[in-house]
């Protein structure tokens, strides 16, 4: 009782910092000013993030040394960032989302296996041909929809929509994808016989494995 207690309020903590993290680049983006700290939230996770990956790298010395190059960089180039911070979220997405649409899209060329499939068929062994077909379809949904994403990324943020862009990134693009979840796992329980169906954890599962293997 007690663990799984632990577990609720790890996972409730979690949602309200991610929350808060969101709201606070929204408001910093918005205000359109420069700004320190709306700079310190665009740098910060990646600065960190790189750090772990330096420290966890097998020439730690080398990565180490990149980093602090990378990181006093950044100290020389802060007015910039305070200045232009949006730019770091804008890249951020827009990168992020364009590997994914074409690591899927990549999959779907003659002789490739869709990303999809690829994870099935490890997860669950050889598919069923109806299990192939519907797994390719799901991969041409998500490489279209993470186009999608990209390119209304793209269009706000170049027509100078601060606020929409800000809004569709930090909140519009998660719950965008929490739909396509609900949405896709609607589809298959309708398509699928009961049988070959997979299920709605493992379906999330299965896009967090892809996007780390493809981003």
């Amino acid at each position: 009782m007690m663990a799984r207690a632990w577990r609720h309020g790890r996972v409730l903590l979690l949602a309200v910092v991610s929350v808060s993290y969101l709201c606070a680049i929204h408001f910093t983006v918005v205000a359109g000013q420069p700004s320190s700290v709306g700079a310190l939230l665009a740098v910060l996770p990646l600065a960190l993030a790189a750090f772990a990956m330096a420290w966890t790298s097998r020439s730690r010395g080398l990565a180490l040394l990149l980093w602090s190059a990378a990181f006093l960089a950044l100290v020389g180039l802060w007015p910039v960032l305070e200045s232009r911070f949006e730019w770091v979220y804008f890249l951020q997405h827009a990168g992020v989302f364009s590997l994914l649409a074409l690591g899927f899209g990549r999959s779907l060329a003659p002789g490739a296996e869709p990303l999809v499939s690829r994870f099935a068929r490890v997860s669950h062994g050889a598919l069923a041909p109806e299990v192939a077909r519907y797994t390719r379809r799901v991969t041409v949904a998500w490489a279209l929809f993470f186009a999608g994403l990209v390119l209304v990324s793209v269009l706000f943020f170049i027509n100078g929509q601060t606020g929409l862009w800000s809004l569709f990134i930090n909140f519009i693009t998660p719950v965008s994808i929490g739909l396509m979840f609900v949405v896709e796992f609607a589809v298959r329980s309708v398509v699928l016989p009961r049988a070959l169906r997979t299920g709605f954890a493992e379906s999330i599962r299965a896009f967090l494995h892809i996007r780390r293997n493809v981003g």
